[in-house]
């Protein structure tokens, strides 16, 4: 995508919201404003059956039901719930650990810390991801929840969830997948898997930000509890009156990443794969990892002897892309990811995370190329 002169380059900061889901949605601002808890009226019925439409399309995307799935603020708030639960089965079972992986997104690092419970934490494979048998080794008798991410946000690695999830469940133990990034770079069967609970977010598929969800296998709403408690909304697991206008916008992009992901993930991996082999080529960047079991958009690309900051500042207003997750933009601290990756803080400030995505094209790969190639030229 390009916006004015400016190359879009970030989408697992944010994607762009895809313009059927922006139709979906404008028809429900439009029709479907009633407030969809007014069960005495018909205008409210409508706004709650397209509520539940809206459900199934995003329990579908990971092999569940509509019942199975609470929508929440954005991921961040679904993650809060995961830690109350993780509260409610330490009260429950006098287990009072959390294992967490080394390199998950700030939201599920800080709200395990806050949650008063004790913290141990998973440490990455060589490819970034949470490494399974470091779990073997940590997991215990204590251990009330594990909560991985599923595709990391920075380096792009994804992670083994079979075994682990099939580790846990032998072990009894509920685990919770951060799955934010996860939609764009693989398909997801959560009740295949026999992953608990699952987090997602709205605006990493394309739909509008605001909106996310928990995603609940059958059974576990009993041990959840809500951030957001309310009028009870939404069988008392989130308070609040439900955004029709944006779940309805969330359930249609389900929709259209379900019918055409796969294609999708072999454009972009093109694309992506084209972008760091020149770069590469040009002998001016090198990528961070691998490119197997990576996300098809992800290119994290160190510059050696050149600080990520200056380039990115540089490369204004041409190119949208990040140093690090665009939640610690801004941070003076180089990224925990890069850190658990046992890089020095010298090498992790010379990268920069490209994303690719749907409306990315070889063009703007080209232009892109040649915009940084340009640019570093004129620092020598």
């Amino acid at each position: 995508m390009q916006v004015g002169e400016t190359i879009y380059l970030d989408y697992q900061a944010s994607t762009p919201v895809d313009d059927r889901v922006v139709e979906a949605m404008s028809h429900a601002t439009r029709t479907l404003f009633a407030n969809p808890h007014s069960a005495d009226h018909a205008l409210g019925w409508q706004a709650a059956v397209a509520i539940k439409e809206a459900a199934q399309k995003v329990g579908n995307l990971f092999g569940l039901q509509g019942d199975d799935v609470v929508f929440t603020s954005g991921a961040s708030e679904a993650n809060a719930m995961v830690f109350r639960s993780a509260q409610n089965i330490s009260k429950l079972t006098n287990r009072n650990a959390v294992l967490v992986g080394a390199g998950d997104h700030w939201s599920v690092l800080n709200e395990a810390e806050n949650a008063g419970l004790v913290v141990q934490h998973i440490a990455l494979d060589r490819g970034g991801a949470p490494d399974a048998n470091h779990l073997k080794n940590v997991i215990n008798e204590q251990t009330a929840l594990v909560s991985i991410i599923g595709v990391n946000n920075e380096n792009g690695a994804i992670t083994d969830l079979r075994a682990i999830a099939e580790f846990c469940s032998r072990h009894g133990v509920l685990l919770h997948v951060d799955l934010s990034q996860a939609p764009l770079a693989l398909d997801i069967d959560l009740l295949e898997l026999d992953v608990g609970l699952a987090t997602i977010s709205a605006h990493k598929l394309y739909g509008p930000k605001g909106v996310g969800a928990l995603l609940t296998l059958p059974g576990m709403s009993k041990v959840l509890r809500p951030v957001i408690v309310g009028a009870g909304q939404q069988a008392g697991l989130r308070g609040g009156t439900q955004p029709t206008e944006l779940i309805v916008g969330f359930g249609e992009a389900c929709r259209i990443l379900g019918e055409g992901g796969a294609a999708e993930r072999r454009m972009v991996a093109n694309l992506r794969d084209s972008f760091v082999m020149q770069l590469q080529e040009k002998g001016i960047a090198e990528l961070v990892g691998v490119l197997n079991h990576r996300h098809p958009g992800n290119a994290l690309m160190r510059f050696p002897g050149f600080d990520a900051s200056d380039l990115l500042a540089r490369f204004q207003p041409q190119i949208a892309a990040s140093s690090q997750s665009a939640c610690s933009s801004g941070s003076i601290e180089t990224s925990h990811v890069l850190r658990a990756m046992d890089w020095s803080d010298s090498d992790a400030a010379e990268c920069i995370r490209f994303s690719f995505g749907r409306f990315s094209t070889e063009g703007q790969v080209i232009d892109a190329v040649s915009i940084i190639s340009n640019t570093i030229d004129k620092m020598y």
